[in-house]
């Protein structure tokens, strides 16, 4: 393995770690075992300064750095949900304004690119605990994995039952050869090892005989050479194993190399080159304790095939970063790791830093850099189901058309939910008094589903007239969903919801009989409204934002957060739904605020809320380069 330089002049060399100029070339022109800075230069596009804990992953479709949550500029500000993508040939940072967002979140890492959907896959982390975000949102909106597609510029909640609980500072990878997602550990988790299939939409514990020990932090790397998943480091703990994964087998063994990187807390990340066949890793080691504690970064590789690790000793190493503040991932197409390394005073300036390097010469192949998928015999799931409640005994059901070639048709599923209304939640009714009517605040439990289709349906639209609305039902049935709110968050004098909820999943199905895996669970409360952005009229908040999908609508509610913290109010500004998808707030002054929507249908109903849109945001100045006049 090398450890000197390579062989270059010095002036080269120095003009590539300090200037970076190959990141503006048509490709990346890297010295082998080289650290190179792409941004922030003073020759790059300007950077967003993004605050540390985001998720960041590599698009192989559109070869572009996906970068999802984190922390805003200042540091541990609010959990942010913005979508971000990063060029590594123009070092240019893009600003996604997409249809909807997830909650915000902070401790994201290892979210995971799924290659034969071109989706980024975004599992759950913390929420609500630095501001500026609803809990309404929270309750309703954080499901266990949503998908974001960079080509239509679309998020969506997947929304899977029954379904896992994965943790923040998780550990996961993509497995090429199942075409699935692999996850382990995250802070307080006891779920073992996970995998979710983004195909059929399921979890499975897979609850091997042996596992490593639950960490918080710590990453994961598919060796797709060997078919293992390779598992090392923790942010709070020692521990002295490099871990592999068999999903074929499902088993854990410690490979017990005959050399470790330090293992101390290193708060390690991870990636997987496919032409040097080894795993990169960039460990934080710190010596010394307490205030007079020092710490500094160190590049080490793993040939899992020789059971070895190497300390790869790049001259320099990148700046020291604190915990949480780096991502790795690596680019086939480029043959080349990328760095996301926030570093802040004292150590280092305040920067979003994107380096580079690389490891071996070898030439990308196709078959490296585009892995064919297995066959899948079954169809992809449905997507985008709107559910129409026209009145309490007729609801009309629409979706996006499968595109299987072999289609058969769909069949339509349904199960009892139950909820918590925004009187039931002290959380909600502190900031905003509940309406005369509680609407849903919180999804508690869904039951089994039943097929309601005996024959699958030729068109991509179904009317259920065996429901009823009108009456709440008693939940009696074993839950495939539970949510447990915890008795500070529940009040049970509250009143409760005056109507049935159920559920609903479409499955297609082909000519030879094969079920595609469920739908995202669609309710019959209104979707969230999409599209939703504002603009600064002097101390006037103007709004606008697209209809929603559903039919029978009586229009909107807007919601406005006047604080960051939970003791500031979230008054409703319009007592009667809006007709129009316009708004104005005349009193919106000049403090920061974030805006809410809501539609209600024809029932009454309030449905699940809108991502935010932020009024006079904190750090503006960081998105002047980058967002328009209106702007999420």
């Amino acid at each position: 393995m090398p450890t000197t330089t390579p062989s270059r002049p010095l002036t080269v060399l120095l003009a590539l770690c300090l200037c970076a100029t190959p990141a503006l070339a048509a490709d990346l022109t890297l010295p082998l075992n080289t650290w190179v800075k792409l941004s922030p230069l003073t020759n790059t596009p300007p950077s967003p300064r993004l605050g540390y804990e985001g998720a960041c992953a590599w698009d192989s479709a559109r070869q572009v750095l996906l970068r999802y949550g984190g922390h805003n500029q200042g540091g541990g500000g609010e959990q942010h949900s913005e979508t971000w993508t990063f060029d590594p040939r123009t070092a240019r940072w893009n600003l996604k304004e997409p249809n909807t967002l997830p909650p915000g979140i902070c401790c994201g890492q290892q979210n995971v690119f799924d290659p034969v959907q071109n989706r980024y896959l975004r599992f759950p982390s913390f929420s609500g605990s630095h501001g500026w975000q609803w809990w309404r949102e929270i309750y309703l909106n954080d499901s266990s994995v949503w998908s974001y597609d960079l080509a239509e510029n679309k998020w969506r909640n997947l929304r899977p039952v029954p379904t896992a609980q994965p943790r923040p500072l998780r550990c996961a990878a993509w497995d090429s050869d199942h075409a699935v997602v692999v996850l382990f550990g995250g802070e307080t988790s006891s779920e073992g090892t996970l995998v979710y299939d983004p195909w059929e939409n399921t979890w499975t514990r897979k609850k091997p005989a042996r596992q490593p020990e639950f960490r918080s932090g710590g990453n994961m790397a598919y060796d797709s050479l060997r078919q293992l998943h390779i598992l090392f480091g923790s942010q709070f703990s020692n521990d002295p194993h490099t871990w592999a994964y068999s999903l074929r087998s499902n088993a854990w063994f410690d490979l017990q190399p005959p050399t470790l990187p330090p293992t101390d807390k290193n708060d390690a990340v991870l990636a997987f080159d496919p032409f040097a066949g080894q795993t990169l890793a960039l460990v934080r080691v710190s010596e010394g304790k307490e205030e007079n504690a020092k710490s500094h970064l160190e590049t080490w590789a793993l040939d899992a095939g020789k059971n070895t690790w190497t300390k790869m000793n790049p001259t320099p190493e990148p700046p020291t970063s604190g915990s949480r503040a780096r991502n790795l991932v690596f680019a086939p197409e480029l043959n080349a790791f990328l760095l996301e390394n926030r570093t802040h005073p004292p150590s280092g300036p305040a920067e979003q830093q994107i380096w580079a390097y690389r490891l071996s010469e070898r030439k990308p192949t196709p078959a490296a850099t585009s892995p064919l998928p297995p066959p899948r015999p079954q169809p992809r799931i449905i997507e985008d189901i709107v559910v129409s409640v026209l009145t309490p005994k007729q609801i009309e059901l629409t979706w996006k058309k499968s595109p299987a070639p072999d289609l058969a048709g769909y069949h339509v599923e349904r199960a009892r939910v139950e909820v918590a209304t925004e009187d039931q939640l002290k959380r909600l009714k502190k900031q905003t008094p509940p309406l005369a009517e509680p609407s849903v605040g919180a999804i508690t439990r869904i039951g089994p589903f039943t097929r309601l289709t005996t024959t699958p349906l030729p068109d991509a639209t179904f009317t259920d007239t065996t429901v009823d609305l009108s009456q709440p039902q008693p939940f009696t049935e074993t839950p495939l969903y539970e949510r447990k709110l915890h008795p500070d968050q529940f009040d049970p004098a509250g009143r409760t919801y005056r109507f049935a909820v159920f559920a609903y999943r479409v499955r297609a199905v082909n000519t030879r009989g094969e079920l595609s895996g469920p739908s995202a669970a669609e309710l019959t409360i209104p979707s969230a409204p999409q599209s939703l952005f504002a603009r600064e009229a002097g101390t006037t908040c103007q709004l606008k934002w697209t209809a929603n999908p559903e039919r029978a609508l009586r229009g909107y509610r807007v919601y406005r957060m006047d604080g960051r913290y939970d003791k500031d109010a979230i008054p409703r500004l319009t007592p009667e739904p809006l007709r129009e998808t316009t708004y104005t707030d005349p009193a919106a002054g000049k403090p920061t605020r974030r805006f809410h929507l809501v539609a209600v249908d024809a029932l009454g109903q309030e449905g699940f809320p809108s991502a935010p849109v932020w009024y006079q945001r904190d750090w503006q100045s960081f998105y002047q380069p980058f967002a328009s006049e209106w702007h999420q």
